[in-house]
């Protein structure tokens, strides 16, 4: 039976709903690859380098199908044996409202919301505003055998209580983002979930395309010290800085443990220092 509960975006027009190659190195297929990039959690679709055999963690945007219920437990994060300490934790941060496509664009905030819950822990669900922080699930223990994999559950809720009715129909985008509980590496990078909730396979198709070429960004490198987000590295971004710093949004936090703190405006130096390519 084929796991239908993830699909790599590199496979979305080929092969509309059905998850793509066979499991990479213990991770289970249809699920989303979570391990570690130098400093910080990533995660991928579970392709690895031909030469070297590492993970590829350029893949940000999943779709995933809902059933007739607006629920589904895939897709699940997993690591290798052994990525993290058994003793520590991992959440799941909402970093946005939840979006729907129109058609064009996910440019619009739905009254519906999507939660996440595992087990008997309560889930938290994607806010009704972009937040100013990301806000953080419960924490989920890794294994004694250091791995991490998990499956939550996604539920599309319209005022509390599923979102089954004809006008909920259609395809939801969250932006997420997965941290360690003791801070010992940084947060992953944003990554996307396209849920696919009743509409045709090329309306979704063409959902996830976009999410991919025009939000995503995959794989592309941030330059953090662009405070200001214009592309450029100059004395603006020092202003740009202080303004996240008072606010405490994300451009804040330079040194990527997850937090705002003053440890950040050395970093922002250093990192403006060491310029972006």
């Amino acid at each position: 039976m084929i796991d239908r509960g993830v699909i790599s975006v590199a496979c979305v027009s080929a092969l509309g709903l059905l998850a793509s190659g066979a499991a990479a190195q213990g991770i289970h297929e249809g699920d989303i690859a979570l391990g570690i990039d130098v400093d910080r959690l990533a995660v991928g679709d579970g392709s690895t380098d031909p030469q070297t055999g590492a993970f590829l963690w350029d893949a940000c945007v999943f779709g995933v199908e809902l059933d007739l219920n607006a629920r589904t437990p895939d897709p699940g994060f997993d690591s290798e044996l052994g990525a993290f300490s058994p003793n520590r934790s991992i959440a799941y941060a909402h970093r946005a409202a939840l979006r729907k496509w129109d058609g064009q664009d996910f440019d619009s905030i739905p009254a519906e919301t999507m939660r996440m819950s595992f087990g008997p822990l309560a889930g938290v669900s994607t806010p009704a505003v972009d937040p100013v922080e990301p806000v953080v699930g419960p924490f989920v223990g890794v294994s004694s055998n250091g791995e991490f994999h998990n499956h939550f559950t996604f539920r599309l809720e319209l005022n509390g209580s599923p979102a089954t009715g004809p006008t909920s129909a259609g395809v939801y985008l969250a932006q997420l983002e997965l941290r360690i509980d003791d801070g010992s590496y940084g947060p992953t990078e944003p990554f996307w979930l396209v849920f696919d909730h009743g509409p045709d396979a090329i309306e979704f198709d063409a959902a996830v395309e976009y999410a991919r070429s025009v939000i995503g960004g995959c794989g592309e490198t941030v330059c953090v010290a662009d405070a200001n987000g214009d592309g450029l590295l100059t004395p603006a971004d020092f202003n740009a800085w202080i303004i996240a710093f008072n606010t405490q949004s994300s451009a804040c936090d330079q040194n990527g443990d997850g937090l705002c703190a003053p440890s950040d405006f050395n970093a922002w130096i250093l990192n403006f220092n060491q310029g972006c390519d």
